[in-house]
This record gives structure tokens, C-alpha cells and sequence, in this order.
């Protein structure tokens, strides 16, 4: 952004207007461009900025809990008040997920706060996380311990409610906010009062409205996905894990596929194993050629800082896909199950494989009804994946020679 003098060039006092108004431009050119009436909305760009802050939105809120489940159960503290707290709050975050999802969709759009706020609330209200009903006079507040003296709404926090309502409402609300900044000039002085009232009441209204017809969509498909892998579990097994091993290297969210379809039993288990697979090969050739940090990145969770490497040589895809395929046939005939929440976990933080084995008195059985024991969690998430991927490699690298490790040559 700088300009370097030249001589004399801004000696003179047009010069340095020349010079000022050279500097006006850049700094306005440079400058972030804000959310406004005048904001070209284009669909493909507009897809992708919903689709990014949900998967943003869907890892803030699921993260917490889901790594630091066990860790609390297992190292004493949930025992503890401090244990106790810390889970609820975490746990909290779940309930979180749809107003996290409309508060990283506004930020992607560059809103003010103002507005961030109000798409965060209406998507918020409108995805089933927190239910309210009215209790009638003489409920006993569980809390406090007192009884209400007349009947009054009560709120409960009930879940991630529906991760693709959510998705929807925050594109209706960032909508129809362009379409009050562009028309409305944004409600003008009154807009900290007409805004939260019409934008996100109205729109939260809206969501609220349409939500069992998209859950019974969103059921739907999570249905069809069950019914196939009972028909054809090892397929089917084979199928998805190959599907979120090309996901969890793209931008979009494997946690939030397998949220928005409710995807369980061994979908789930396929699903997180496909991450797995992934993970696998890039361990193997990222050892080769890349710094031990991002190696252990690698083996932490950043798959999707490979990104670059990968989308440069698509090729580099299918020691993923063979691997993942190879990987899914014992999910299949040991019956590896798993949650929505742990499916696109795979190796971060232990969550799919402890989930797979241990069972949670929080989790009914029409979600999971199959616990494996330590051994066959070994062979099934450890040893044949790795056997997979190194067979992987084998064909595509030393035999087929598509590819070298150095194609994997990244900086994260």
C-alpha cells in the first residue's frame, strides 16, 4: 500500500495532492467491505459463505463437549463440582450449535453487530434447541425450587435441534436483512427496536413454522441411509466411509453432514472410519516430506489444511477412497456403530472409536445398540486401516506411480 517517492515527485504541492489522493484510493480499496443494501448477492457466493459459518458455527458448538467427554468421565472430575460445571457448559454449547451457525453466517457476510445478533437469535429460536412450553400455575420451578403463581413459559435446552433449519433460517435472515438495508435503508435511527422485532421475530417465526417439514425431510434421508446399510451393510459401510474421506478434505463439515441427517449405528461408524482412512494416508506420505508440526497437526484433526496439496493433484484422492473402502468392510461385520455427533470425528480426540466401544446411558438404543470390545476396536480403527493405507500406497504411489509423497508437500 505504500508509495515510494521518486526524487522530487512530491515536492510540490500538486504533487502531494497526486500523492494524498493515491493514498485515498488504496486505503479505500483496501478496506473491508461491509454488509450493506448495496452488496451484490451472488448465489454461488452466497451458498458458500451459509455453508462455511454453519460448518463454522457446527465445530464451535460440538467440539467442546464431544473431545471433552471422556476426559472429564474418566480422569475423576466428573465427580467433582468443577467437573460437573465444566461438562454442563460444554455441554451447553450443543444447544449453542444453531445460534453459533447464525452468528458465523452473519460474520462470513460482514454484518455489524447489530444484525449478527438478530440472524443468530432468529436461527437460534427457530431450530429446535430450546423448546418451551407453558407450565401451568403451581409448577415447581426445578431450579429455585419455587412454585409459579401464574402459568408461564418454561425453556429447555434439548439437543443441536435441526443443523439444516438452522442452515435455511440464517439464509432467509441475512436475506431479508439485505432486503431492509437496500429498501428499508436498515430501519434508519429505530433499527436497534425494528429489527430484533421484525427480522428476527419474523424470521424466527418463519423458521419455527417450516421446521417439522424439514425435519421430516431430514429424517427421511437419515431413514434411507439406515434402511440401505441393514440391506447392504457392507456396501453401504464401504459407500460412506468413501464419501466423508473425500469430505473431511473439502471445506464442507463432516460433523455437520452427519448432524444434518442424523446419521447413526453404522452410518456413523462408516462415516467416522472414512475420516480415519484419510487421516491414515496423510500421516504416511506427510512423514516424508513435511515438518513434524504439521504431521502432528495431521494427526490432531487439520486434514482440511491439506487442502491446497490435495485440490492441486485430485489424483492424490484415490488413496483415500481405496483405503476408506478397505476400512468400512469391518465396520460392517464387527457392527461399529456410533452417534450423529461422533460420525465425523475419526481419530480427534479419540471420540469415534471410545464412542464405538463404551456405552452412554445418554444415548438410547435406537441410535446404538452395538458396543465392541478394546480388542476388535484395535484391529477394526487401528490395524486395518493402516494396513489399508499402506496398500493404498503401494498401488498408487509404487506401482501405478500417480503420485509421490512430495505431492503432499504442505505448510499449515
Amino acid at each position: 500500500m505504500t508509495i515510494k517517492a521518486d526524487g522530487q515527485k512530491w515536492s510540490s504541492k500538486a504533487s502531494q495532492e497526486v500523492r494524498n489522493e493515491a493514498y485515498a484510493r488504496k486505503a479505500k480499496e483496501n478496506a473491508p467491505v461491509a454488509f450493506s443494501g448495496q452488496t451484490n448477492l451472488h448465489l454461488k457466493d452466497f451458498f458458500f459463505k451459509v455453508l462455511s459459518g454453519s460448518a463454522q458455527g457446527i465445530l464451535i458448538g460440538v467440539l467442546p463437549s464431544a473431545v471433552m467427554k471422556y476426559i472429564i468421565q474418566y480422569s475423576g472430575l466428573g465427580t467433582t463440582a468443577f467437573g460437573a460445571n465444566l461438562s454442563a457448559i460444554l455441554t451447553l454449547f450443543t444447544s449453542l450449535i444453531p445460534f453459533l451457525i447464525g452468528m458465523a453466517v452473519a460474520l462470513q457476510f460482514k454484518m455489524k453487530s447489530l444484525d449478527v445478533g438478530v440472524v443468530a437469535i432468529a436461527t437460534a429460536v427457530a431450530s429446535g434447541s430450546i423448546k418451551w412450553a407453558v407450565a401451568p400455575t403451581g409448577f415447581v420451578n426445578p431450579v429455585t425450587g419455587l412454585k409459579s403463581v401464574a402459568p408461564a413459559n418454561v425453556y429447555i435446552a434439548s439437543g443441536a435441534g435441526d443443523v439444516i433449519n438452522a442452515m435455511i433460517v440464517s439464509a432467509i435472515a441475512v436475506f431479508v436483512t439485505w432486503l431492509v438495508a437496500r429498501y428499508l435503508k436498515g430501519f434508519g435511527s429505530v433499527a436497534i427496536i425494528l429489527s430484533p422485532i421484525i427480522v428476527g421475530g419474523g424470521v424466527g417465526l418463519i423458521g419455527k413454522s417450516i421446521a417439522p417439514y424439514v425435519g421430516d425431510i431430514t429424517t427421511w434421508i437419515g431413514n434411507v441411509v439406515e434402511t440401505f446399510t441393514k440391506l447392504a451393510p457392507i456396501p453401504m459401510a464401504m459407500l460412506i466411509a468413501m464419501a466423508f474421506a473425500i469430505i473431511i478434505i473439502t471445506p464442507v463439515s463432516t460433523v455437520g453432514i452427519a448432524l444434518a441427517i442424523s446419521l447413526s449405528g453404522i452410518g456413523s461408524g462408516a462415516a467416522a472410519m472414512g475420516v480415519v482412512a484419510t487421516t491414515i494416508v496423510l500421516l504416511i506420505n506427510s512423514w516424508k516430506v513435511n515438518k513434524p508440526g504439521v504431521t502432528v497437526a495431521i494427526a490432531l484433526g487439520a486434514m482440511k489444511g491439506m487442502m491446497p496439496s490435495v485440490f492441486a493433484k485430485p489424483v492424490t484422492m484415490l488413496p483415500f477412497l481405496l483405503t476408506a473402502a478397505i476400512s468400512g468392510i469391518p465396520v460392517a461385520l464387527f457392527n461399529i456403530q456410533g452417534t450423529p455427533t461422533t460420525a465425523g470425528f475419526g481419530y480427534i480426540g479419540l471420540v469415534s472409536p471410545i464412542q464405538s466401544m463404551v456405552k452412554d446411558a445418554a444415548v438410547p438404543s435406537s441410535v446404538m445398540n452395538n458396543f465392541i470390545n478394546p480388542f476388535v476396536a484395535i484391529i477394526a480403527w487401528l490395524v486395518i486401516p493402516v494396513i489399508a493405507g499402506f496398500i493404498a500406497q503401494f498401488v498408487f504411489s509404487k506401482l501405478l506411480k500417480l503420485y509421490t509423497p512430495m505431492d503432499f508437500q504442505q505448510d499449515l
